[in-house]
């Protein structure tokens, strides 16, 4: 692993699993370069139907946005707040780890 001057440690860093009320959220942060470049859903809430179409909707979009700020300090998803709160917490986890 190296340092670069983004802030992160290159490396793919495992955040803690979140509890989501109906499951738990659980993903990985890619860090090359010195920056987050992709984020891996490890689980999620997907044992009932309205929580695999919440997630289907939500995880995309706030991975996408995470990986544009570059930070887990992204919006909440309406209608998705519990998943969204998950995912930030177990973001925030990875790149905590990742943090120089």
């Amino acid at each position: 692993m190296t340092a670069r001057a983004s802030g992160y440690v290159d490396g793919v860093y495992t955040g803690p699993a979140a509890d989501a009320y109906y499951g738990l959220v659980q993903l990985q942060a890619v860090i090359e370069n010195g920056r987050l470049s992709a984020i891996k859903i490890l689980q999620y809430p997907s044992d009932r139907r309205t929580s695999v179409y919440i997630n289907r909707q939500a995880l995309p979009l706030l991975r996408d946005e995470a990986v544009s700020a570059q930070s887990a300090k992204v919006d909440i998803v309406s209608g998705a707040t519990l998943t969204s709160r998950a995912f930030i917490r177990s973001l925030g986890g990875a790149l905590k780890q990742a943090a120089l």
